[in-house]
């Protein structure tokens, strides 16, 4: 029984030190998968009711929500685009974070926030407004022609991939604090080192 426990104590020490040695690039990974994933979140964000709603029907809901996903796409693509940047400069690898490498990764943050937000409140908005579109404005057949049904998938993981996104930028934004501090700290220490010789 003892070394049982001690094999798994040994396999979460290992597990944990590994995390710690590789906490940089899972960091970023997390994030380039986040990014990369909204904007194909919004390439689909009308998949359920495409050239099913339209200008005759439902107009309202129609043209709200190809205003949303438009807005919410072109944000989704900035923010892919300063992901390859964070990408070229190396900032999931590189040891020592230059000023580019700092405002990218919050740059980052921030439209992965606001990316979040606006998802938060179209959803909100969209929703009750396609849970409210009648049988007489858009016939049920329809859907069935297309061999679909009407779903509201895209606004419930919309939400939860919204808090998912927040969550992450948060975390991106701790990390670089840490690792500017981590930075400073390795000055300083460099500094004293050259002090102490030179006397």
């Amino acid at each position: 029984m003892k070394n049982i426990v001690k094999t798994v104590t040994h396999l979460f020490k290992t597990f944990g030190n590994w995390i710690i040695d590789h906490l940089q690039g899972i960091t970023y990974t997390l994030l380039i998968l986040v990014v990369s994933g909204f904007y194909v979140y919004t390439l689909g964000y009308s998949t359920n009711w495409a050239t099913i709603v339209s200008e005759t029907r439902a107009s309202n809901f129609y043209f709200a929500s190809q205003q949303a996903n438009k807005l919410m796409s072109q944000l989704g693509f900035i923010a892919v685009i300063v992901m390859l940047f964070v990408i070229f400069t190396q900032t999931h690898k590189r040891r020592t974070f230059y000023m580019s490498n700092i405002v990218l990764s919050i740059f980052s943050s921030i439209l992965l926030i606001v990316n979040a937000a606006l998802t938060l409140y179209y959803n909100s908005v969209l929703g009750p407004m396609y849970r409210a579109i009648t049988e007489l404005e858009v016939p049920p057949h329809l859907y069935t022609i297309r061999r679909t049904s009407k779903s509201f998938f895209v606004f419930e993981f919309g939400n939860l991939y919204a808090v998912i996104m927040i969550l992450v930028a948060i975390w991106v934004l701790i990390f670089v604090g840490y690792k500017m501090k981590v930075q400073k700290d390795r000055k300083l220490q460099i500094a004293k080192a050259v002090e102490s010789y030179e006397r």
